[in-house]
């Protein structure tokens, strides 16, 4: 292992001793594989900060928790490390923690283990269980902040929620895909990665109001559960059509779009009207493409900068900061 970091910067990075990272480095035996894996870790999240500018030394080191798709958690993993490097010179140091397929519980004992770290916080996407609900609250108890960012976790004691109002970006999809169709009869497909997920469930709700009362003659399905991953969201899609035939719009709340775009090319359904969420490196392509026709979208690197201040707000004067939802912002093939 060759690097640039003292064991000193490595140890603070990944939350363990220097003793283990010595240990690491020099693969003694009785080193956990999970804390193996952590300094690695640390050690590349460092290479990123000092490929962004951000200065080495003691500032604020935070946990980005992340139960969601790959190409999400990699759209917010450089959001961090951009806004983290706006704020130099002061030294704001985000450990990732992603996991595409990963159990509340899990996730519930992955938030109780930081409680064990030297870490100033926590950014957390993750579904609203209550396993997940106790480690927030656990977490609050014993001084450490979590910041819901994308997605809330309501009655959890958590500081703050960081993103877009989900139940507007659902009804602002909705708007479009009633314009989009016009009088075109036809099933609306509405694809949720999970309802345990709040924002998601807040998307539907909100789409779905709006379309019973402005587009009620619009037949609404729904398909839930493929977690934003293109194979099982394929699966329910060709489920549905198949059911219930023909479709005529989607709005995409959960991701998995190639999987749902699969689907309708193997049916045959053709002129869809689509809508989808979030300008990650897929839906830019997708759109290029001309596959989807519109995406809503938020600022993720002001989202990930509001969440930052929020715990040094917390560091500083025990209290979040003061701050609003993210604007929701239509994205065309044209003004990508």
């Amino acid at each position: 292992m060759t690097h640039r970091f003292t064991v000193k910067q490595i140890a603070a990075q990944a939350g363990v001793s220097a003793a283990t990272v010595d240990r690491v480095r020099h693969g003694r035996a009785h080193v956990h594989e999970q804390t193996r894996r952590r300094v690695d870790a640390a050690i590349r999240e460092l290479e990123e900060q000092a490929e962004a500018g951000i200065p080495a030394g003691l500032g604020l080191t935070f946990e980005v928790v992340l139960n969601s798709p790959e190409r999400f958690s990699q759209a917010v993993r450089r959001a961090f490390v951009a806004a983290a490097a706006a704020m130099a010179p002061l030294r704001i140091a985000p450990r990732f923690h992603a996991d595409e397929r990963i159990s509340p519980e899990r996730i519930a004992a992955d938030l109780d283990a930081l409680e064990r770290k030297a870490t100033h916080g926590v950014i957390l996407k993750a579904p609203e269980h209550p396993a997940v609900v106790a480690a927030v609250e656990s977490l609050a108890a014993r001084g450490i902040p979590v910041v819901t960012f994308a997605t809330d976790i309501g009655a959890s004691g958590r500081l703050a929620y960081v993103g877009i109002d989900n139940a507007a970006a659902g009804r602002t999809a909705a708007f479009l895909l009633s314009r989009f169709l016009g009088q075109r009869d036809g099933m609306v497909l509405a694809n949720l990665g999970s309802r345990g997920f709040h924002g998601e469930h807040d998307r539907w709700r909100g789409f779905a109001d709006f379309m019973a009362a402005r587009c009620p003659r619009a037949e609404v399905a729904v398909i839930d559960g493929g977690y934003g991953l293109d194979q099982a969201t394929y699966e329910l899609t060709r489920a549905t059509r198949t059911a219930r035939g023909p479709i005529a719009g989607i709005y995409s709340m959960g991701g998995g779009n190639r999987g749902l775009l699969r689907a309708l090319d193997e049916a045959g359904d053709r002129d869809v009207v689509f809508v989808g969420h979030d300008l990650d490196d897929e839906n830019r392509g997708l759109l290029r493409a001309g596959r989807i026709d519109a995406v809503v979208d938020h600022d993720l690197q002001a989202d990930a900068a509001r969440a930052i201040q929020h715990l040094l707000c917390f560091r500083r004067h025990g209290r979040a900061a003061e701050s609003e939802a993210s604007r929701a912002v239509i994205v065309t093939p044209w003004n990508m």
